[in-house]
C-alpha cells in the first residue's frame, strides 16, 4: 500500500460553535493518524484516504472562521525530520473510523 506522509494542522476560534467543530475534527483526526501536539496530527495516508478525509473536513469546518493546513511531505522530509522531546514520524497501522 502506498502512503504519503501528510501534517495536518489546525486552528479553529474560541467560541461555543468552534469548540464543538474542533472536537469532532480532532476525533475526526485521531481516525486517520497521530496527534502529535496540540492542534497537529501526522498521517500516513493513501490517496483514496486522503481524499475520504478531505472530504470530511471540508464538510466539517467553516472556512470563514476556522483555518486548516495540510502540509504533504515526502519520504525524504520525513527522514530528514528534526524532533527534539518525542520521536520521529513513523508509519503506524490506522484505523480509519
Amino acid at each position: 500500500m502506498n502512503t504519503q506522509f501528510y501534517l495536518i494542522i489546525y486552528d479553529l476560534p474560541d467560541t461555543k460553535a468552534a469548540n464543538k467543530r474542533r472536537t469532532r475534527l480532532h476525533k475526526l483526526l485521531s481516525g486517520y493518524g497521530k496527534w502529535t501536539q496540540y492542534s497537529v496530527f501526522e498521517c500516513f495516508l493513501t490517496a483514496i484516504q486522503f481524499a475520504k478525509l478531505q472530504h470530511k473536513i471540508e464538510e466539517l469546518i467553516k472556512p470563514a472562521e476556522d483555518s486548516v493546513r495540510i502540509y504533504v511531505l515526502d519520504v525524504g522530509s520525513v527522514k530528514r525530520t528534526i524532533t527534539y522531546g518525542s520521536e520521529k514520524p513513523r508509519q503506524e497501522t490506522v484505523i480509519i473510523l
